[in-house]
């Protein structure tokens, strides 16, 4: 997402849920100064700028019915709408600053010299956290098998047999998922500019 994406995102942002909220009448959340509120509503902006306009609307809505404090008049902490946020519509995989700083450490390089990125990418989208060092053996584990299996495909179809479509998309998912991994490889080196 260039700067200009961003900034038309954070536009919406405000039109499709801060500002309905506000004129709605949720306020501040207890023990927060107005401007540390401003400060957390300008955030939010900037993290769900890569929603649509309707995922948008239907976070505005999960948020109207949910709102927080005694009196069910607070907008709820910013940790609470963008996980309600992630439910809806995650992030993509190279907006994600996880993923950035994953595939741009040491787990991420070694996960392309060994060719065990596309599961790591495969565990970071399904838990959304930092993976542990048993996490790792598993993916690694799960890798090799992968890998094993694919090399048996190629290996029965040089010798004239035929893939069934559960074997090619398998196929096709892990190449795609490798790509993938390797634009956000690119986009840390480059400094972050999508």
């Amino acid at each position: 997402m260039d700067a200009r994406e961003q900034h038309a995102g954070e536009k919406r942002v405000r039109e499709h849920l801060i500002d309905p909220l506000t004129r709605l009448g949720l306020v501040k959340p207890s023990g927060m100064t107005v401007a540390q509120f401003k400060v957390m509503q300008d955030e939010l902006c900037g993290k769900l700028a890569y929603m649509t306009d309707l995922n948008l609307q239907a976070l505005a809505e999960q948020v109207r019915s949910m709102p927080s404090g005694k009196s069910k008049d607070r907008f709820p902490i910013a940790a609470k709408v963008l996980g309600w946020a992630a439910q809806i519509q995650a992030p993509a995989d190279d907006a994600s600053p996880l993923f950035r700083a994953v595939f741009g450490g040491a787990l991420g390089k070694a996960a392309m010299a060994e060719d065990f990125a596309p599961e790591l990418l495969a565990h970071l989208r399904s838990h959304r956290v930092w993976p542990r060092e048993y996490d790792v053996r598993q993916i690694r584990e799960r890798s090799v098998e992968v890998k094993r299996r694919i090399t048996r495909m190629t290996e029965a179809e040089q010798r004239g047999g035929v893939l069934s479509d559960e074997d090619q998309r398998l196929r096709a998912a892990r190449a795609q998922a490798a790509e993938k991994c390797r634009r956000i490889v690119a986009i840390v080196e480059s400094g972050g500019a999508a």
